[in-house]
């Protein structure tokens, strides 16, 4: 029969994300990979200020479930979306995006995706500083 499984928080291995992907300081944890016939993995992923990802897109839908800090989120060609602790955004398949910290503040979410084989991310450039400074303003309180 089966049972819970449950990862202590001290059980999981924190890693740095690669800068060939990320902009800045950016802490992976991962909390969950996919076991058959599930799909689903989740990462926590806090961003350090000024800390982001670069433009990418997912073969399948991506869930960001916003847990502290003041974040974004930006599709391309559109204004950026601010994200707070608590808030969810649900990422489309094939949507070209990227997130992570407002400028000056902490930001950490975690990221649900149904992979879809080993490539279910693309990578693409990184976010530009000047592009980054130019959306990155942190909202009034």
């Amino acid at each position: 029969m089966a049972d819970v499984t449950i990862r202590p928080a001290g059980s999981r291995a924190t890693k740095t994300a690669s800068s060939d992907s990320f902009t800045g300081t950016v802490l992976q944890d991962s909390m969950a990979t996919p076991q058959a016939p599930s799909r689903t993995s989740a990462t926590l992923v806090t961003f350090t200020p000024g800390a982001r990802t670069n433009w990418h897109t997912h073969k399948t839908r991506q869930v960001l479930v916003a847990t502290q800090g003041t974040g974004m989120v930006q599709v391309k060609d559109k204004p950026p979306r601010i994200l707070r602790a608590g808030d969810v955004a649900e990422v489309p398949p094939g949507l070209v995006h990227w997130h992570g910290a407002v400028a000056g503040h902490l930001f950490a979410h975690i990221s649900f995706v149904e992979t879809d084989g080993p490539d279910n991310t693309t990578w693409m450039e990184p976010v530009d500083e000047a592009h980054y400074r130019s959306v990155a303003v942190p909202p009034e309180a």
